[in-house]
């Protein structure tokens, strides 16, 4: 009898305890600098998180934690509440759950809702209101300045601000005008109740664009783990199963489980294939701490692609010149002998300001002086102004040793791109006013949501002037630069005359940074080339002066970050216009030999563009290009 009441007393308590767990919940996840921000005004604020997680469904939202300006007596009238949808009457927030007043006591305030709320999976507004009475202009750390308690943090779709002299209509915090960007709110709420978990954790799905493998390599995978638990994670075990293969690997981990969805990396190994083609991937956590996951989803599915060899990654690099610059030169000696050293894979292009060559305001990317240079338009960081610092298009990121933007150069062209490119130009009519630029585009792996779009430059050679407004300052004139690329330079006039300028951007198809919209599918498989044409209108363009020496360059843009992935380059043909031939022919063929658009014989070509030049049956021969399906 007494053995009975101690283990019922036992399963009451431990009931107890459960009941009584607590987790917490927001973007703010216990780590980073709190600090206020604020419109400045006297007025009421309205601050709201949309809860939208469907893995809460069942959970209660007990109360909130509010972090709060202390020592402010002209902030007032806090509320805390609950919301179906935000809604203003007569300029003031109307939740229509629950609302609370609150007094705050120390940095945080924790509220309790008397009623606890019950989750479902279509979700609801968590937030809190307060009203600054007054304002002191004449003192800048007045806290009412700054009531609502905000960290850094870009994850802020979720969040919305509404105030009654400034932002009278609610709106997300991230578009609001009036507001720094990149902070998001501290409070944070709490959960409870019987379906809460302790031992939970899942993986997030990872980056489509990196999922692929080489034949005969393992591959490494980064997975973001996150606990779903109140405790805290110290191990987890994985199932991976590749096609009906499984294995299983153990990693040690250390994540808090007082914050719902602490994260951190996991690195999971896959084990090497030898055969190229589409492999589906489910990865499942078994354990956690060595028991039974108890997450609602422990699995994550996706398809990984093997493959034989990796796409070629051409690297662009855009140089940032000028007639006016004096050390200007030195870009363009870098442009030449980049070209020179590496012929087939260097793309390069020069934007031209404040000279003749000039073509637009709206570029790529914004200098924060000239020279300057981007490849593959990705920012190395910012100065203490906060522009974009690139590169020196001579120097390179390093500012120092002779031709050392080839050394960031390669460094790009070694980063795996997803997608091979392909591309020819021609002349669309027999006049040559207009120029097609077709390009083809193959994944290595399917994309749902694919980031990538297209855009095309036209690029011309040989441009000249004799004119004073053609004119390029040369600093390096008499100079003893011994540099075997800059000391060429050093024999030229102070304002060199007659000048010939290449790789200069004449022609866009896109302007600044962005793509054509219908380039490329939202969807995408791997293995399939993309076919996309864009035909560049010459006829008004007085830039060119020799048709002859004009090429296509076309740029693979993630539109998600803006960064170049991959490019390709095609001479315009001279001579008249001219298609593409059809592989079908009257004469038969007596020998055939393939080669690629660089002119580089090919064995056993199977998609794409290609050059076919066939001795025929009748003694005749022909060069010409076909598509290969």
């Amino acid at each position: 009898m007494k053995k009975t009441l101690l283990v019922t007393l036992s399963l009451l308590l431990a009931l107890v305890v459960s009941a009584q767990e607590e987790q917490l919940y927001g973007v703010y996840q216990g780590s980073g600098t709190i600090a206020g921000i604020g419109t400045g005004k006297a007025e009421t604020y309205d601050v709201a998180y949309h809860i939208t997680d469907p893995s809460l469904a069942g959970l209660e939202i007990r109360g909130i934690n509010v972090p709060v300006q202390t020592n402010a007596p002209n902030i007032t009238d806090y509320k805390a509440w609950l919301s179906t949808n935000l809604t203003i009457e007569n300029n003031k927030n109307v939740p229509d759950i629950v609302s609370v007043d609150f007094t705050p006591d120390g940095k945080w305030a924790n509220v309790t809702f008397e009623k606890p709320y019950l989750l479902t999976e279509e979700g609801v507004y968590v937030g809190y209101t307060l009203t600054v009475s007054s304002i002191d202009v004449n003192r800048d750390n007045d806290p009412g300045k700054t009531p609502i308690m905000c960290f850094s943090s870009t994850a802020t779709d979720e969040l919305y601000i509404h105030s009654t002299r400034t932002e009278r209509k609610w709106k997300r915090l991230a578009e609001s005008s009036y507001l720094p960007a990149g902070r998001a709110y501290a409070f944070v709420v709490r959960l409870g109740g019987d379906p809460i978990k302790k031992n939970a954790a899942a993986f997030s799905a990872p980056d489509e664009l990196t999922l692929y493998a080489l034949t005969g390599q393992q591959k490494s995978l980064s997975l973001m783990l996150s606990n779903h638990g109140t405790s805290d994670i110290t191990r987890i075990t994985c199932e991976i199963d590749i096609d009906g293969e499984v294995t299983q690997q153990v990693k040690a981990t250390n994540l808090k489980g007082t914050y719902y969805g602490q994260h951190s990396t996991v690195k999971l190994t896959l084990p090497a294939l030898d055969t190229p083609g589409s492999r589906h991937v489910n990865i499942r956590i078994s354990k956690v701490n060595e028991v039974d996951n108890e997450d609602l989803e422990p699995a994550i599915d996706f398809n990984i692609a093997i493959i034989d060899k990796t796409p070629t990654h051409k690297p662009l690099m855009e140089e940032y010149t000028g007639g006016w610059c004096g050390w200007c030169p030195r870009g363009m000696a870098a442009m030449e002998a980049m070209t020179s050293r590496h012929p087939d894979d260097f793309i390069g292009v020069a934007y031209h300001n404040g000279d003749p060559m000039q073509i637009t305001l709206t570029t790529p990317n914004t200098p924060s002086g000239y020279p300057h240079a981007f490849i593959d338009r990705v920012i190395t960081g910012r100065d203490e102004q906060g522009a974009d610092r690139g590169y020196d298009p001579f120097f390179g990121s390093s500012n120092g040793g002779s031709l050392g933007i080839e050394k960031d150069w390669k460094t790009r062209q070694g980063i795996f791109t997803p997608v091979s490119l392909e591309l020819e130009a021609e002349w669309a009519d027999g006049d040559s006013t207009a120029i097609i630029a077709r390009s083809h585009s193959t994944f290595v792996n399917a994309l749902k949501h694919n980031p990538f779009r297209l855009a095309y430059i036209l690029v011309a050679d040989d441009l000249h002037n004799t004119t004073r407004e053609w004119a390029q300052v040369n600093y390096y004139a008499g100079s003893s630069s011994s540099d075997p690329y800059l000391k060429p330079l050093t024999a030229l006039a102070g304002t060199i005359r007659d000048l010939h300028f290449n790789d200069v951007a004449v022609q866009l198809s896109c302007p600044g940074p962005t793509a054509l919209a219908e380039s490329l599918p939202e969807q995408v498989v791997d293995g399939k080339p993309y076919e996309h044409t864009y035909t560049f209108d010459i006829s008004k363009n007085s830039l060119i002066q020799d048709k002859s020496k004009l090429r296509v360059v076309v740029v693979l843009i993630n539109t998600l970050t803006r960064e170049v992935s991959n490019a390709e380059k095609a001479t315009v043909p001279s001579g008249e216009a001219n298609g593409l031939a059809s592989p079908t022919t009257d004469a038969t063929a007596v020998s055939s030999t393939t080669f690629d658009l660089a002119g580089r014989p090919v064995d056993n070509a199977r998609r794409g563009i290609v050059i076919q030049r066939q001795v025929l049956s009748d003694g005749t021969a022909r060069t010409r290009k076909v598509v290969l399906p």
